[in-house]
Parts: structure tokens; C-alpha cells; sequence
């Protein structure tokens, strides 16, 4: 690699934790990314052996802020302060120090799990596809444990092969669902290796620019960047052509490192991470993190380095001839043709497809390997590359068949506009429907309550009537009760009196005679008999008295219960003629809504008409500029053709006369050989450039046609298919037809019988026909392919104003 080409990248932005101000003890050892764009810092100090972890978020909005999301300090550990961190999902992570590993839920500020092992931890990873598993590399050993997630269960063991005595893993990343582990070892030279998950060695160690020490890698995708000694030089890695690598030494780069895909430098920093296209750095003594965004990882100025190792300067003189941008002077460097290309608009910094073609047709392909890993890196930024030669003419084609296509769309959203509002139509008819059978229902209800209302005032009348009985019968009881009460006081009072005299005529009897005492006690035992029953007589009467009050009682009770009944009838009555205004009013309310509906879809159906009308009046106006632009652009192309091919008649004319100078000489090797080196590079440049025409004019339906007249295998076909949902597919078949050594640089009558065969005359005429008899004869017959289709049959013969009149009308249909 050229080290003249490397450039330095600044960081888009930096910040740091209030733990580490001028003169802190605090130094960081390990970092991990979230999915969120969080980044965890772990670490320990100086004096104190006390670790720590820092989850902070860098503000995307501001180059030098970040905010702390959670913080944690552990007390030291009696055999190592060197702390581990990587996440495991949203809210949680995983931290691994000595012989314990923790899984803390950072939300909550809790510790979840905690589980101890054999061995001390010297590494940590999560794998981030397919099964999640928390893998740690042991000190001073080649052992790795892996553990399930969440539940920090020990899984496996692996053992790593390849190591020497005494080396471990001091960092480990793991890429991919088949857990492919990416590693960092210890020792004098601190090598990046790759190991299947079973602990088998896949590649030598990686070097970059006779650097052989690591200091840290980080893993992404298909990628390993690595930072070397020195803590300033980044090269990415592609993980599966290195393997691929390892097994063909052919594809291994100059300087000793495989298939580097970038190459820059950075500010001195200890670690490095990688996560959606960000690459994140961190230095030990100050903790500031470092941002750098995609465009400084892998852009042209970062691929320069790498390509300048597969391609020699006669190769890039190949290239230039390719895309015909020779000048004055000569292009011998990659870094000159590369803007040359950018320049005249062949290639962008986010799609070089052209450049990847031209070094597949001439056969650099190690540097094709490299620029395709770049390419897939920038696949989402890719735009379908066009001719330069007709880039403004193809933009103008663009314009019109996109707003061509928007007014299709917009047909397309007015009829289903269309179709919503006939929905709309049918669930508002339902919905009227639906409403004039709640009509209906009211009505009836309506009746109901109605007739509910005659019966309770009915009700009502009878319980009133009642009500006044009641009271009429309670008075007359009343006072009914209030004479007899009143007499049997009278009585009482009567017979107390009686008792007083006859106790007093019994004491003076007494006093009078004792002789008459028998007439006496015989007269005072009937006076007390008789006194006795009016004494019966008496309770008898205060019995009646206090059941005529129970009674007099009982009744209050009932009137008072009959009030109630009747203020609840009243109450009854009240609700019963509010509903039923109420479901008069809804009743009317209903009528009115259903009037409103039935007026709103009559007038969307008119703005409808009226849209779809001027909407098909856009279209045909906008199908006749089409047509128009389209005769122009056939006009136009046409002109550029005829250029073209009087500029190639005049290279056939100069090589026809360098051809019957040679016949002439005597000395055929030396000058046969510098003329067949000229003839040869001119024909592979009027060959490449028949490739690029004959793929504009194939579309999939003609590709798929040559396809089965040359009865390719249903994978190709399958091939065509895919290729063409991103690019046109004539590229891809002419590449097939190639390998399959159907058509060749000599030889494309192959491909003249099948494009007759198939109706593309006009393209065989003026770009295949001249070519072929710009090939000499004895280079025809010496490089000749099979025969593998008859010449068609001779037919009436169109002009080429009918050709166009014919195709222009198919595509205007």
C-alpha cells in the first residue's frame, strides 16, 4: 500500500465524563455500543484498584456534549482491576471482572444475576445475530467459556488452536449467526486472528504495512477494522475474502495484508468499535470519546491506499484506454484516474458498478474483489449508472416517464379514492338503513312508553282515589276510637269512685258491729268479687286502649308509605315524559342526519367526477410530451450513432493502411507485434464499448429471449431475473455469453443471429455489423466460436424510419 495516499480523518465529534478532569487517576480499558447510540466506558483507578462502569449518550445535536445515563463504582478486586462491559439488550448489560460476571439492569439501577467460574477473565464479546451468547476469554490460557443470555448459564468450552505458550485473548469480537470469533491475542506481537466457533484457525495473522502489533479491533457485519501500534493507523478488513484468502495465496495484497477494503488515519487512541456505520474511539488517560461517521470510513480517499496495492501503473493505463480519458499525459496512478472517472461523472463516491465492469473485463480481479466489498458497503446509496454520453438526454427520459408515473399514481390513488368512497357509499347506505331501523325501533318503543305512561297515570288516578279513602277511613277511626276512649275513662273513673265509697262503707261496718260480722264478711267477699271483675273490667279496658294505639300507629305508618309510593309515581312519571321528548328529538335529529348524508355523497361524487376528468386530461397531455421527447431522444441518439460510426470507419480506414504497410516489410516480428499491441487494445476498447451500447438497448423481455435461443440453464435465467429489479440485465447475459465463450472479442456472430432472430435489426446493423468487420479476418478465424445458431431466414426487409415509427408507437402503447 502507498502510504503517500493515506489521509488523516477528523472526527465529527468528541466529549468526555466529568470522571476524568486534569490530573484524574481514572483509566478506561474496555467500551461497547448500544443499539440506541449509547456508549458503556469501564475502567479502574490508579491508586484505589476501584473499577468503574459509565453509560453515556452523546448529543447528537452538539459536537462536545454528553449525558450520563448510568454510573457505577465496584470495590477493587484482590487479583485484577481490569473491568469488561458489553450490552445484552435494551436496558441491560453484561460486565465480566476476575472470576464473576453480572448482568445489571442499568434502568433500574439493579444488579439482576450474578454467577462466578473457573478461571480469570482476560475478554468479553456478545454476539449480536442469531443465538445471543455471552463469550469470555481466559488469562493466560487459550480457553473461551461461553455462557446462554440472560441466564449466565456455561454453555461450552472452546479451545483455541494456533497459540503459542503463554498467549491468550485480549479482545474478541464475534461476527455473524455462525459465531464466527474475531480475536486479538497477547504477547511480544499482538496478532489479529479469525477461529470457527469451534476453535479452528481460519487465516494467518493479518499485517498492514509491515504491522504486525494490534492494539484493538472491532467487528461489524462482514468487517474487522484493526488498530495498529501506535494507536493512529485503521484498516477494515473483509472477513470472508480473507478466508476465502487463506486458502488461495494468489488473492493476498502486496504489503503482506489480505483484502484490506480501507485504510486512514486517526487521532492516538486505545480502542476502537464499530456499530451502524459508526466507528467510535476512546483514548486510556483522557476518556475522550471520538466519533467518525461512515463517509470517513469508507469512502474514495480511504479506498485509495488498498487499490493502489492491486493495481500496477500498466494496469491503470489499461483502464484509462477502457473509458477512452487518455490526455496529453499519461494516467499511471490509481489516485489520478479515480478523479479523472469522478470528474467526466463515470463513477461517484457512492457507486463505481462502471469501474468494477472494467476491471472484470480485463481481468483485475483482485482489484474487482475490492471495489465490490467497498460497493456492497454503499449498497443503499447506489443510483442505477447511466452513458455519459447520453446522461442528460437519459435524465430528461427520467423526468418525463416519473411524472408519467405519478399520474398514473395519481389515477391509480383517484380510483381507489373512488373505490373508498363507493365503500363509503355502501356503509353509509347501511349505516341509513341501519338508522331507519332505529327508527322504526323508537317508534315502537316510543309507542311502548306511551302506553307504559296511560297505564301509570291510570295508576296514579286510582291510587289517589285510594289514598282518600284511606284518610276518610282513618278519621272516622279516629274519632271513633277518640269516643270510646273517653267513655271508658268516664267508666273508670265512675267505678274508682264506687271502690273509694265501699271501702269506706266496709270500715264503718267493721267499726259498727263484730256481731254482724258473717253478714258482713259475706257482703265484703261479694264486694270483692265485685270489685275484682271491675278491677278485670279495667285492665281490660286499658288492654283495648293500647291496641286501639297500635293500631292508630300502624295506620300512620301506611299512609306514610302510601305517600311515598305515590311521590315515586310522580317521579315515574316525570322520567317517562323526558325520554320521551328525548327519543322525539333523536327521531328528529335522525332525519336531519340521514338529509345531510344523503346531500355530502352526492357532492363527493361529483368532485370526484370532476377530478378524474381533469386528472385524464393531465394524462394525455403529459402521453403526447412523452411521445414528443421520446422522437427527439430517438433523433438525437441517431445523431450520436452516426458519429460514432464514422469515427470507428476512420480507425478501420488507418488500421487497413498500417495493415498493407506491414504486409510490405520484411521484419513482421518487431513491428507485427507493436501493431497487433495497438490493434489488440483498440479492439478490446470498440469492444467495451459494444458492451455498454448492446446493454441499453436489451430489456429483460429481449435478454430472456437471446436467454432461451442460446438455451441457457434456468439458474442464469433466474440470474437475469434478479439482476433486473437493480440494473438492466443485458450487462449480466453479455458477461454469461462471454464466460460460456459464445461471443468473444473477435467473434459476435453468435450474438448478430440472435438479436435478428428476435427483431433487433437496427442494433446488429449499426453497432454489431460494424464492429465485426472491424475485426481482420485471420484474428476472426483464429479466435472463431462454435457455431451454435443458423443465420435467420431472409424477410421483407423495413426502412429504419419504419423500425423507429414501429418502435416508438409500442412504446408510447
Amino acid at each position: 500500500m502507498d502510504s503517500a495516499m493515506m489521509t488523516t480523518r477528523t472526527p465529527v465529534q468528541c466529549a468526555r465524563t466529568q470522571r476524568f478532569t486534569t490530573g484524574s487517576d481514572w483509566r478506561v480499558w474496555d467500551m461497547a455500543l448500544g443499539a440506541d447510540g449509547s456508549v458503556a466506558l469501564s475502567g479502574y483507578h490508579e491508586e484505589t484498584d476501584r473499577t468503574f462502569i459509565d453509560l453515556l449518550f452523546i448529543d447528537p445535536d452538539c459536537t462536545d456534549k454528553c449525558r450520563i445515563i448510568f454510573s457505577k463504582e465496584f470495590e477493587e478486586s484482590p487479583n485484577s482491576r481490569t473491568r469488561y462491559v458489553s450490552y445484552i439488550s435494551s436496558g441491560q448489560i453484561v460486565t465480566c471482572c476476575d472470576d464473576t460476571i453480572e448482568l445489571i439492569n442499568y434502568n433500574q439501577q439493579s444488579t439482576i444475576l450474578s454467577r462466578t467460574f473457573s478461571g480469570r477473565a482476560a475478554s468479553m464479546a456478545v454476539s449480536e445475530e442469531g443465538d445471543q451468547h455471552i463469550f469470555v476469554g481466559l488469562y493466560r490460557s487459550n480457553k473461551v467459556i461461553v455462557f446462554s443470555s440472560p441466564g449466565l448459564t456455561e454453555l461450552k468450552t472452546i479451545t483455541l488452536t494456533g497459540l503459542e505458550d503463554g498467549d491468550y485473548v485480549c479482545e474478541l469480537g464475534v461476527m455473524g449467526a455462525a459465531h464466527t470469533l474475531c480475536v486479538r491475542t497477547t504477547g511480544y506481537n499482538s496478532k489479529p486472528l479469525v477461529y470457527n466457533i469451534n476453535g479452528d484457525v481460519l487465516t494467518e495473522p493479518l499485517t498492514a504495512m509491515n504491522n504486525t502489533q494490534a492494539w484493538s479491533i472491532a467487528v461489524s457485519s462482514e468487517l474487522m477494522m484493526v488498530l495498529w501500534s501506535g494507536g493512529t493507523l485503521i484498516t477494515a478488513h473483509h472477513i470472508p475474502s480473507l478466508i476465502e484468502g487463506g486458502r488461495h495465496s494468489s488473492l493476498a495484497d502486496r504489503d503482506g495484508g489480505r483484502h484490506i477494503v480501507a485504510c486512514f488515519k486517526i487521532d492516538e487512541s486505545l480502542k476502537i468499535r464499530i456499530k451502524n456505520n459508526r466507528l467510535l474511539t476512546v483514548h486510556y488517560n483522557t476518556g475522550e470519546v471520538k466519533v467518525y461517521g461512515k463517509e470517513d470510513i469508507f469512502s474514495l480517499p480511504t479506498l485509495l491506499p488498498a487499490l493502489s496495492s492491486t493495481i500496477t501503473g500498466t494496469e491503470v493505463t489499461k483502464l484509462a484506454n477502457y473509458f477512452d480519458i487518455t490526455s496529453d499525459q499519461s494516467i499511471t496512478d490509481i489516485r489520478t484516474l479515480v478523479q479523472r472517472l469522478t470528474d467526466v461523472g463515470i463513477i461517484t463516491p457512492q457507486n463505481i458498478v462502471q469501474l468494477i465492469r472494467a476491471c472484470k473485463d480485463l481481468n483485475l480481479q483482485d482489484a474487482a474483489r475490492i471495489l465490490s466489498i467497498y460497493q456492497s458497503e454503499h449498497k443503499h446509496d447506489v443510483q442505477d449508472g447511466v452513458s455519459y454520453s447520453e446522461k442528460e438526454l437519459r435524465k430528461k427520459l427520467l423526468l418525463l416517464e416519473e411524472e408519467n408515473q405519478r399520474n398514473v399514481d395519481t389515477i391509480s390513488s383517484l380510483e381507489m379514492g373512488k373505490k373508498t368512497l363507493e365503500e363509503s357509499r355502501a356503509s353509509l347506505e347501511k349505516e341509513l338503513e341501519t338508522t331507519n331501523q332505529s327508527l322504526q325501533e323508537s317508534k315502537k318503543t316510543q309507542t311502548s312508553l306511551r302506553e307504559k305512561l296511560t297505564t301509570t297515570e291510570q295508576t296514579l288516578i286510582k291510587s289517589e282515589e285510594t289514598q282518600a279513602n284511606l284518610r276518610e277511613e282513618l278519621h272516622a277511626l279516629n274519632r271513633r276510637l277518640t269516643q270510646e276512649m273517653g267513655q271508658t275513662r268516664e267508666e273508670l273513673d265512675q267505678t274508682r269512685e264506687t271502690l273509694e265509697k265501699t271501702t269506706d262503707n266496709l270500715h264503718q261496718a267493721e267499726l259498727k258491729s263484730a256481731q254482724e260480722s258473717k253478714a258482713l264478711e259475706e257482703v265484703l267477699q261479694q264486694t270483692k268479687q265485685a270489685l275484682e271483675e271491675k278491677k278485670k273490667t279495667i285492665t281490660s279496658l286499658e288492654m283495648r286502649e293500647k291496641s286501639l294505639e297500635g293500631s292508630r300507629y300502624s295506620l300512620e305508618k301506611e299512609l306514610e308509605n302510601t305517600n311515598q309510593s305515590l311521590q315515586e309515581l310522580k317521579k315515574t312519571q316525570t322520567s317517562l315524559r323526558e325520554k320521551l321528548n328525548a327519543t322525539e328529538q333523536s327521531l328528529t335529529e335522525s332525519e336531519e342526519t340521514q338529509a345531510n348524508l344523503r346531500e355530502d355523497l352526492h357532492a363527493q361524487n361529483r368532485g370526484l367526477t370532476q377530478d378524474l376528468d381533469q386528472t385524464r386530461e393531465t394524462l394525455k397531455k403529459t402521453t403526447s410530451n412523452l411521445h414528443q421527447a421520446e422522437l427527439k431522444s430517438a433523433q438525437e441518439s441517431k445523431a450520436l450513432k452516426e458519429v460514432l460510426q464514422q469515427t470507428q470507419q476512420s480507425l478501420e480506414e488507418k488500421e487497413k493502411a498500417i495493415t498493407e504497410s506491414d504486409v510490405v516489410q520484411d521484419s513482421k516480428d518487431d513491428d507485427n507485434g507493436d501493431h497487433s499491441a495497438i490493434q489488440e487494445s483498440t479492439l478490446a476498447a470498440g469492444f467495451g464499448r459494444l458492451l455498454v451500447t448492446v446493454d441499453e438497448d436489451l430489456t429483460l423481455d429481449s435478454s430472456l429471449k437471446v436467454a432461451m435461443l442460446f438455451q441457457l440453464p434456468p439458474s442464469n435465467i433466474d440470474l437475469l431475473r434478479r439482476i433486473s429489479l437493480v440494473e438492466t440485465p443485458g450487462g449480466q447475459l453479455l458477461d454469461i455469453l462471454k464466460e460460456r465463450d459464445i461471443i468473444n472479442m473477435y467473434d459476435v456472430t453468435n450474438l448478430q443471429k440472435a438479436l435478428m432472430g428476435i427483431r433487433l435489426k437496427r442494433t446488429n446493423e449499426t453497432v454489431l455489423v460494424p464492429y465485426q468487420e472491424s475485426v481482420s479476418k485471420h484474428l476472426f478465424e483464429e479466435h472463431r466460436t462454435a457455431e451454435l445458431l443458423p443465420w435467420p431466414e431472409e424477410e421483407e426487409e423495413q426502412t429504419i424510419e419504419e423500425e423507429k415509427q414501429e418502435d416508438s408507437h409500442t412504446e408510447g402503447l
